[in-house]
């Protein structure tokens, strides 16, 4: 089912009328589930420090500052955590014509990592999955070659390293259910309106061995709704999935998300949302849009909601001007999942502005205010 993306906002609002016939719970609640887009900027040593770093850690410290006001359940990153992935913990910077210094990019990593633990500390059920700026030879590919000689992308150590099942973010969580043999793909459990759900955290365009893990998974979780958040899925300016196959992954076994769509997606029927981020228009003037939905239906008939959210093209900050933030700018995704109306309110809101995207008919990111704020209605997989 191919929706562009008036008709997919259209059948949105129309799902509750001919799939919902379910009653409000007696204890009705709003939970909210909140995902961290592409933090590559906040953690760049190429770009404005500790402007980036200070950056992430508001955010972090937003989340945990606001679970109970907005009655968190749940945080999940969508991958691109670092801008340079090098395993080696070297990467060389241009500084004239065929002049370069070489950087340690451990720094990233720990920016990223010193932001994340304000987040671990607290206890929030959280998932993070691995972009392609993550991997440990991402820093031998060009902005203007492309892939150098250390394709595909591979390596996870690193990543392990920081953010890995064996960190201190994830040894003893109880919400935390363990990972995948490579580390990259990992799962969790959290509570929402009463509700047990399962998150599955996805390597980036997943091999089969992957997905026959995350089968497992479900199988052992039998009846829970769940959701999934991966890299790469959604183009911003259409409704297509992305395929960054051959750029990122050539020769290799990893899969395109129409794949995994057919292969996995579509066969489980508690399957009701995928989350992503990767892909962004390019900036005018620092707005960039990095938001879209699309809509289809699994082959129980269910609607599975497919969201992109990438903020890092926007550097419009406090100054109004281009430039004036590291990439990102604050701006954060949240779903408030409403057990009354049965509805979930889509958010955009930046910690660094302190502003709504999308309100008033503000077409904050260049294109309709819907894609910042908007509705869906409960999905049948959610049926308490």
């Amino acid at each position: 089912m191919f929706k562009r993306i008036g008709a997919t906002f259209a059948l949105a609002l129309s799902l509750g009328a001919s799939l919902l016939a379910a009653a409000a719970p007696v204890n009705a609640e709003v939970f909210t589930i909140a995902v961290v887009s592409d933090t590559q900027n906040y953690a760049d040593i190429t770009l404005p420090q500790p402007r980036g770093a200070d950056t992430f850690n508001q955010q972090m410290r937003y989340l945990v500052d606001t679970r109970q006001d907005k009655n968190l359940a749940f945080v999940t990153f969508v991958g691109d955590i670092v801008q340079h992935g090098d395993g080696q913990f070297r990467q060389p910077v241009p500084q004239a014509e065929g002049e370069y210094r070489d950087f340690d990019t451990r720094e990233e990593w720990d920016i990223a990592n010193r932001a994340i633990s304000i987040l671990s500390r607290s206890d929030l059920p959280f998932g993070m999955v691995p972009g392609n700026h993550d991997y440990d030879n991402y820093a031998w590919w060009t902005q203007d070659g492309g892939p150098g000689a250390s394709k595909p992308l591979t390596g996870g150590r690193t990543w392990n390293l920081y953010f890995g099942p064996a960190s201190r973010h994830f040894v003893g969580k109880a919400w935390y259910g363990g990972a995948s043999d490579n580390g990259l793909n990992s799962y969790q459990t959290f509570v929402g309106g009463g509700q047990e759900f399962l998150h599955l955290s996805l390597e980036m365009e997943p091999p089969q061995t992957a997905l026959d893990w995350a089968q497992g998974v479900i199988d052992a979780h039998p009846g829970l709704p769940v959701m999934i958040t991966t890299h790469e899925w959604l183009r911003p300016d259409a409704q297509e999935r992305s395929n960054g196959y051959d750029s990122y992954f050539p020769g290799a076994d990893n899969l395109t998300p129409d794949q995994i769509w057919d292969r996995f997606i579509r066969q489980n029927a508690m399957i009701f949302m995928v989350l992503s981020g990767h892909n962004y228009t390019r900036p005018v003037d620092g707005v960039s849009n990095g938001e879209n939905l699309r809509i289809d239906l699994n082959d129980a008939g269910h609607p599975v909601y497919q969201l992109i959210q990438d903020y890092q093209g926007n550097t419009v900050g406090p100054e109004g001007t281009a430039g004036s933030a590291n990439g990102g700018a604050g701006w954060l995704r949240f779903m408030a999942f409403d057990t009354e109306t049965r509805k979930i309110r889509f958010y955009t809101y930046s910690t660094l502005l302190d502003r709504h995207a999308g309100l008033d008919g503000e077409a904050t990111f260049g294109v309709a205010p819907e894609r910042s704020a908007f509705e869906l209605d409960f999905p049948p997989q959610l049926r308490r």
